[in-house]
């Protein structure tokens, strides 16, 4: 039986409604229902009537934008899991809607397939995590900064870093059937995908970099051997090791890892 998802999107043009309405398609895996308005105050307003398991807002609208919207959403609903629609020339943007509590954002131009993903993503993380008996607990250590509970970056002594997988995001993504990871030499920007991971239900979620950091090391026995991430990911189950970029700013302006 297909699963049942509420879907909220918010957007000031029209156009963009039509098109989110048209990807989000039902399927064998998920019957959408979606609701769409034109600004945010009737979007508040549904959300105060019901309970939605995706909101897709955009960001640049007239009155509230898309920051201030997630702000009102986590008051309303903590459950609910926002995507924030943004163009590249608004990407710090897009790590300031991360660091407010958003699932994840999409950059523009994106492509059918990429919106139908990140809504699926949102859909099955929701229900992973109120489907969780008992939920992951993470400790805080001076030398390990997360990236809004999906990743980590690990300091060590020398200045350079590990990135990796946080232990409560790895809960939500199944077995993985396989990992595509960025390439030695490669620079990665903070917030964009450093490594994606494809599901057992062929979902794939990306990896979002903790920090700009040029890669100088990768853990093949990790990427060969999930279980090493899954039993210790913290530790032995590092996937690259990194020289950060413009590390001081960056550090200043990270979320830490809440206890």
């Amino acid at each position: 039986m297909a699963e049942r998802v509420k879907v909220l999107v918010v957007d000031d043009e029209e156009i963009v409604l039509q098109s989110v309405r048209k990807v989000l398609k039902s399927d064998e895996e998920h019957e959408f229902v979606i609701d769409s308005v034109l600004s945010p105050d009737e979007g508040l307003r549904l959300l105060d009537a019901g309970k939605y398991d995706v909101v897709v807002t955009d960001l640049m609208m007239p009155g509230i934008d898309g920051l201030q919207l997630i702000d009102r959403v986590r008051q309303v609903d903590r459950d609910a899991r926002i995507i924030m629609i943004t163009g590249y020339a608004t990407m710090r943007t897009a790590l300031q809607a991360l660091r407010k509590g958003a699932f994840d954002y999409i950059a523009k131009p994106f492509t059918k397939e990429e919106l139908r993903t990140v809504v699926k993503n949102a859909a099955q993380v929701k229900k992973v995590s109120e489907g969780a008996e008992e939920p992951v607990e993470v400790a805080a250590t001076d030398e390990i900064r997360s990236f809004f509970n999906q990743t980590y970056a690990r300091m060590l002594p020398d200045g350079t870093m590990y990135f990796g997988v946080e232990p409560g995001f790895l809960a939500t993504i199944g077995a993985p059937l396989s990992i595509e990871i960025s390439k030695i030499g490669e620079t990665v920007p903070q917030g964009l995908p450093f490594a994606t991971i494809t599901g057992s239900n062929m979902r794939v979620f990306n990896l979002r970099a903790p920090f700009s950091a040029r890669i100088v090391e990768i853990n093949e026995k990790a990427v060969r051997d999930f279980s090493i991430v899954r039993e210790d990911p913290r530790g032995e189950g590092w996937l690259l090791h990194v020289i950060p970029t413009d590390f001081q700013n960056e550090l200043e302006n990270i979320t830490p890892l809440q206890e």
